[in-house]
């Protein structure tokens, strides 16, 4: 079976996206075709078409997570300034995503190097931490797809650290511009015990609109209470090659008291070019930090990003 997932991290448009996708079937008609296949035609054909492609050129996490074959691999460079100290510094990352076909088609190797997780993907860091490489932990592991059906997937992934981690998502069409995707996490990392939930708004204004409404709650056992953000992300597309999110999110604790921890204005503007697997990304932001006890803070950045990203290689 010819596997698509290349196609559908191209920044190509969706329209000859999935015109690809039906030409490389029309000789194999009785093959499955892969899970984020079916979901991303099911989705793109009769509901919110701008999700698809947005999702699928800036990378979003369920195009990766949600993908029950095929490889990725992406390499990150990012060279970022921040307010705090006044001062350039260099971050490298690779998350990896390696099909073992001798094995199973449900097995994958998984490497990631990444910060900690928010709440809410679009919010910030504490001040500095995104530049600071001693915060970015490596992981080594192997996640194995239990589930996959057009609207719904499980998986579990183990790790090295160790940790492991129980992930359930689930979309449905609320109607044909808007579609809502609903997502928990249960893990354990090292003698921290944890579970995330959230809930993603997807709405097709155009074309070339969409607009997400994103929520979180998490809950850890090394917290008191309750860390949770709430954001929305606005995506404009400008041609097969370039396209621009604007974010603006909020999240914070409900104990000791509930107040604003972090909050953030941001644009990113990314670009494919020279190579089909070559990206660059500008991105500048705006966050405001303040804790239980501190006055709330300000912090300029921008952030820019050379990545290279392969997939079924």
């Amino acid at each position: 079976m010819k596997l698509l997932i290349s196609s559908l991290l191209l920044p190509l448009s969706s329209s000859h996206l999935f015109a690809q996708e039906e030409n490389d079937n029309a000789g194999n008609e009785n093959a499955p075709a892969p899970f984020i296949d079916k979901t991303y035609h099911y989705l793109n054909s009769t509901f919110s078409r701008p999700a698809v492609w947005f999702d699928t050129f800036f990378v979003d996490d369920r195009v990766d997570e949600d993908a029950s074959a095929g490889t990725i691999v992406r390499w990150y460079n990012d060279l970022s300034w921040h307010q705090a100290d006044n001062n350039w510094g260099y971050t490298s990352r690779l998350n990896a995503r390696l099909y073992l076909p001798k094995v199973s088609r449900k097995l994958k190797l998984v490497f990631e190097s990444d910060d900690e997780e928010e709440p809410l993907n679009a919010l910030p860091q504490s001040k500095g931490e995104e530049q600071n490489t001693e915060q970015i932990h490596s992981e080594l592991g192997l996640r194995y797809d239990i589930y996959a059906e057009p609207r719904s997937s499980f998986n579990i992934k183990v790790t090295l650290r160790p940790s492991i981690e129980a992930r359930y998502r689930y979309s449905y069409p609320l109607s044909t511009q808007t579609v809502g995707h609903f997502t928990q996490k249960l893990y354990q990392k090292n003698s921290i015990t944890g579970e995330s939930s959230e809930l993603d708004l997807d709405h097709s204004l155009s074309a070339k609109f969409l607009l997400r409404w994103s929520n979180s709650v998490k809950w850890e056992t090394d917290i008191e209470g309750l860390k949770m953000g709430s954001g929305l992300t606005l995506y404009q597309y400008i041609s097969p090659r370039r396209a621009i999110n604007y974010k603006a999110g909020i999240s914070g604790p409900n104990k000791p008291y509930h107040y604003i921890e972090h909050s953030l204005l941001s644009v990113t503007y990314r670009q494919n070019i020279l190579r089909k697997w070559l990206f660059y990304e500008i991105k500048p932001e705006i966050n405001w930090h303040k804790t239980a006890h501190s006055k709330r803070q300000e912090e300029k950045s921008i952030t820019l990003r050379l990545e290279v990203l392969f997939s079924n290689i």
